[in-house]
């Protein structure tokens, strides 16, 4: 057998030392001499991984978005001017009048000048992939860290014959009906919180998504892609926790709920109107009561 260290990556070692190092209590120094239990550290370092790195990001994306709005607006007004143009300069070159010809050449000049005024303005669509790109990275580093603690290879990064430990103290240091975080969860109980959780996300990621555009027209492609893995996420999620140790699903519910979080404060009036975020929100209740009605 191989000890596990051979063959992990140094950033999955260096997040296992330092989640140890703070169930220890030596990353905390006096604050907690004597450590902190197993889940405990994992809601912990989850919290604050997640505000610090993507609530920078998502205001910085809320904020896009107004600009985005607006540079719309600004489109479908010169929409009009440049049909009107195109019109005019076909007549006057003595050329037959082509409506699907004409509608081809103005929906690809309406795309040129949109990518260009978006990336001018720094609010071009594909900024809006930041978020994910950070915060993938983090989640699988999370995952396989905390995947080994409870005593479990990943067979994405080790070989065969990898001989994994868990870490001291995960067998009895959990919460609730979860205490062993290495075994696991028989009751499906944290499936089940999970699934609710994501799918919670989902449906409120869907309702922004609608409520910044300000007509019916059809979705593009990409956004209908994204819309789509949104509501296959939870299932997918779900059905692997279901043989994982509760350590880690324990991990993906709160990052998935610190997500959700988030998303509950943007949407509170005050919030929104401090940090420059496009309204007006639906409030909480709404948006809860719609969580619980889809």
């Amino acid at each position: 057998m191989v000890d596990v260290s051979d063959s992990t990556p140094m950033m999955v070692e260096v997040t296992k030392m330092l989640l140890e190092s703070v169930h220890t209590g030596t990353a905390l120094g006096t604050l907690t001499p004597n450590g902190l239990p197993w889940w405990c550290v994992i809601a912990g370092t989850t919290t604050v991984a997640r505000v610090l790195l993507t609530t920078p990001i998502s205001i910085y994306l809320h904020r896009m978005s107004v600009k985005q709005q607006s540079l719309n607006t600004l489109l479908k007004t010169w929409q009009t001017t440049l049909q009107t143009s195109m019109v005019a300069e076909t007549r006057m070159k003595g050329k037959e009048l082509d409506e699907d010809v004409l509608n081809k050449e103005l929906k690809k000049r309406l795309a040129k000048k949109q990518s260009r005024l978006m990336m001018m303005h720094g609010c071009h669509p594909l900024f809006g992939l930041l978020l994910p790109i950070v915060q993938f990275p983090v989640w699988m580093c999370m995952s396989f860290a905390v995947r080994h603690l409870a005593g479990r290879s990943v067979w994405l990064i080790d070989g065969p014959g990898v001989y994994v430990m868990a870490a001291q103290g995960m067998a009895e240091e959990g919460l609730l009906w979860f205490a062993n975080l290495t075994a696991v969860d028989p009751t499906y109980g944290l499936t089940a919180v999970l699934w609710t959780v994501c799918m919670s996300n989902s449906v409120l990621s869907h309702w922004n998504m609608r409520r910044t555009r300000h007509d019916n027209a059809t979705l593009p492609l990409l956004p209908r892609i994204m819309r789509t893995v949104m509501y296959v996420y939870p299932f997918f999620l779900a059905g692997i926790s279901i043989a994982q140790p509760s350590g880690l699903v324990f991990y993906w519910i709160v990052s998935a709920l610190v997500a959700l979080v988030q998303k509950l404060v943007f949407n509170i009036k005050a919030v929104r109107r401090v940090l420059g975020l496009p309204g007006p929100a639906p409030t909480n209740s709404q948006i809860i009561d719609r969580i619980f009605r889809t």
